[in-house]
């Protein structure tokens, strides 16, 4: 069995021509900020030959599809090898997205160490699109088994072993002073579904780099796992996932989503006052050191909440290592401390979201499944709407996003 995250190098013929038609967008491998958050510089060549001259598509279903991507499965057919194509529209709504595209190749370079994220092997390129061809996580959406019966969802020790990876590959990303932005169950693939095997973090369309030296505002994300302070337009820092993690490690846990209103704005005020519940009922069989980690994370300050080296640390991770473990770790990564934490200025509890915030949310195809699992199973992994509030959130605008891959 190959590695996970590690290149297997492939004797694939090349011609002299198709030698000469791949660019590189890096002269000397320095990978400079052209926009806020943003990098510039990739090192991977871009290749402009057919992409069906050397890839052929496996018939079935997508394994992702956004308003401006779409994921196919393909097999290299001097190899044999399968890989994930992630499809990318240059331009959206008029608008040249390239840019977007390199720094999303730029972050897959830059973590391509750390065997937790989902690994580049190339790059094409046609008038319209550009294509990344990404390892192949055949274990599909941790989201599935978030959603499943009982019987079929993740144990507690499962979330534990799971989580302990997206740690680390988080702390590597966070060590490299970039935030992802949109972690999600759907975002969270696995190598393989039986026996349940490692996680590969994917989506780095929403991410960016962060500066202690410059502040950084975005209105972004997923509405369920968005921070207060991307709500409030306060500054993005390593904090902000950190959030994430919190509703993630809720939602492995228990199948809930602990801010899901009725609507993007009761959502919103959820999360705005941290209306989260940690009860018995919910958290049967679950240990007090789980609902200890998530209530280190689901703070309303980015600064008092838990690093991912914190969480690394944290009891119940640690109570892991006299565990027997199902499968051994394939990465030995030993992620340094995250960035520093920039404090955002201090708001008032009850502050409200300004009219003209725009929340960028990613596009999940996730969402239909969980709204059908709802009417399924309406009692056993209800989606959480217990909050109701009468004071509405101001009207905000979703642009969808994508999520892919």
């Amino acid at each position: 069995m190959d590695r996970p995250g590690v290149m297997i190098p492939e004797s694939c013929p090349q011609s002299a021509n198709t030698r000469g038609r791949s660019r590189c967008h890096s002269q000397n491998g320095e990978k400079n900020h052209s926009r806020t958050g943003l990098l510039s510089e990739i090192q991977t060549p871009i290749r402009t030959e057919p992409f069906s001259n050397i890839y052929s598509l496996i018939p079935g279903k997508e394994l992702g599809r956004g308003k401006f991507a779409v994921v196919k499965k393909y097999v290299k057919t001097c190899t044999g090898k399968e890989y994930a194509a992630k499809c990318m529209r240059k331009r959206r709504k008029g608008q040249d997205c390239r840019l977007e595209i390199i720094h999303e190749i730029a972050v897959l370079e830059l973590a391509k160490s750390n065997c937790w994220v989902i690994d580049l092997h190339e790059v094409y390129e046609t008038s319209t699109e550009m294509i990344l061809v990404l390892e192949y996580a055949a274990g599909g959406e941790i989201f599935n088994q978030c959603v499943a019966d009982r019987d079929e969802a993740f144990k507690e020790k499962d979330v534990k072993r799971l989580m302990k990876q997206i740690l680390e590959g988080v702390a590597f990303l966070h060590k490299n002073n970039v935030v992802h932005l949109d972690l999600k169950p759907q975002n969270i693939l696995l190598s393989s579904e039986s026996p349940l095997g490692d996680i590969k973090i994917v989506d780095f369309g929403l991410s960016r780099t962060v500066s202690s030296n410059e502040e950084l505002r975005e209105i972004m994300g997923t509405p369920e796992y968005v921070a207060p302070e991307i709500l409030n337009y306060e500054p993005i820092s390593t904090a902000t996932d950190m959030w994430s993690i919190g509703v993630l490690a809720y939602v492995m846990l228990t199948g809930m989503s602990p801010f899901l209103g009725k609507d993007k704005q009761e959502t919103f005020l959820n999360i705005s006052k941290i209306n989260v519940s940690y009860s018995e009922e919910e958290f049967e069989g679950i240990s007090k050191s789980a609902i200890d980690f998530m209530k280190a994370l689901l703070i309303k300050e980015p600064v008092d909440r838990a690093t991912a080296e914190d969480c690394l640390q944290h009891q119940w991770l640690q109570q892991e290592q006299a565990e027997p473990s199902e499968a051994a770790s394939p990465c030995e990564s030993s992620p340094e401390e995250a960035s520093p934490v920039s404090s955002p200025e201090e708001s008032e509890a009850q502050t409200q979201v300004k009219e003209d915030f725009i929340v960028m949310a990613a596009y999940t195809l996730g969402q239909c499944r969980q709204s059908e699992k709802e009417n399924i199973t309406s009692d056993q992994k209800a989606i959480s709407k217990r909050f109701k509030f009468e004071e509405p959130f101001s009207s905000l605008q979703e642009i969808p996003g994508e999520f892919i891959y």
